[in-house]
């Protein structure tokens, strides 16, 4: 957890989900404390009093405890994920094309744990299962370790990378199938999008079952085993997979325009905001960083008229002429300015 003027950052290294919380924060000596409605964050400090040369006692900090509550209720970071129902437009969401795969699992990732707990849990093993594997196969190279003791493991990456790439692989379908309503409505030339899951464990998609994809991640594991070795690590597995968006058949991360996979992902994030919808049976609250600033006047429109089927929308800009017009009566604006926050007449 690391704080500074502007909020607080956490994140769970074991299930590589990152939360961060706007906020203004004062800190004492002792501890730190950040109140909102649903939920609070306090961090408390072990204080050791260390005594200088000079006869002054300095306060040094010996230890950070992260703890969560909600409604008052102390809870597991890993339990907060999914606490609040929301969806983030950006303009970095252009990663989710043109960055590295590690983007988009992670993305994956933290879509589907916002609802589904057990996939979080099968993370969170599987990531441990990973790093233990890894430091075994380094230590079978140095001749201290022997083949057999990567039973047990390989079993968990069968058992638990087996349901995660299941699992990932329905979500792509469901989502490709959501994205292309919202994409031929953005799209000027009514391209066809569409998602595809990457693994590689054949040619595993939703049809397959979940005992199918462990068994291929076994076979897959056996073959690797050399390779695996030498290198020290992990060269199978839902830790490698990644998924693409193509338009037209085209890899947009290799062919598409800017223009292009603006488009696509503000069609993802939408489709990812009626998904959440479909599954939490509530709708989420629709965040958006900038993003109007970066489209065109007839976007600009259609954006608007599908977020307004949500109950709740929070907006940023910095040119309220990016607004669509006949869009304002039924808002409530508010002005930063220095940090402080003002409602406009």
């Amino acid at each position: 957890m690391s704080f500074n003027s502007l909020g607080v950052e956490i994140t769970d290294e074991h299930s590589d989900i990152h939360t961060k919380v706007s906020a203004n924060i004062q800190r004492s000596q002792e501890s730190t404390k950040i109140q909102f409605d649903l939920f609070e964050i306090d961090s408390s400090s072990d204080v050791v009093n260390k005594q200088l040369d000079n006869g002054k006692n300095v306060a040094r900090y010996k230890s950070l405890k992260k703890l969560v509550r909600v409604n008052g209720v102390r809870r597991k970071i890993s339990d907060f994920v999914g606490e609040v129902n929301a969806v983030l437009f950006t303009v970095q969401d252009l990663e989710l094309i043109y960055g590295a795969p590690k983007i988009r699992r992670r993305y994956l990732d933290m879509l589907i744990s916002q609802h589904d707990r057990e996939y979080l849990r099968a993370l969170q093993r599987y990531q441990k299962t990973i790093v233990q594997r890894n430091h075994l196969l380094r230590y079978i190279k140095s001749g201290m370790s022997k083949l057999s003791e990567l039973a047990p493991w390989d079993q968990n990456i069968m058992t638990d990378g087996g349901y995660i790439i299941h699992t990932r692989s329905k979500i792509i379908k469901n989502l490709s199938e959501l994205c292309i309503s919202q994409h031929h409505l953005l799209s000027p030339l009514k391209e066809q999008l569409n998602l595809i899951y990457l693994t590689d464990t054949e040619e595993t998609t939703f049809q397959r079952g979940q005992a199918d994809i462990s068994g291929a991640l076994k076979d897959k594991l056996s073959a690797s085993l050399n390779s695996d070795v030498n290198r020290g690590f992990t060269s199978v597995g839902p830790h490698r997979d990644d998924f693409k968006v193509t338009i037209n058949g085209l890899d947009s991360g290799r062919f598409a325009s800017r223009g292009q996979a603006r488009i696509a992902t503000l069609s993802l994030k939408l489709a990812e905001a009626q998904y959440l919808s479909n599954v939490r049976g509530e709708n989420p609250l629709i965040l958006l960083d900038d993003v109007f600033s970066e489209l065109d006047p007839v976007r600009r429109e259609l954006v608007w008229s599908l977020i307004s089927d949500y109950e709740q929308s929070l907006i940023t800009t910095s040119d309220m002429d990016n607004i669509p017009k006949d869009c304002t009566a039924n808002i409530k604006i508010f002005k930063i300015v220095e940090g402080r926050i003002d409602p406009v007449d």
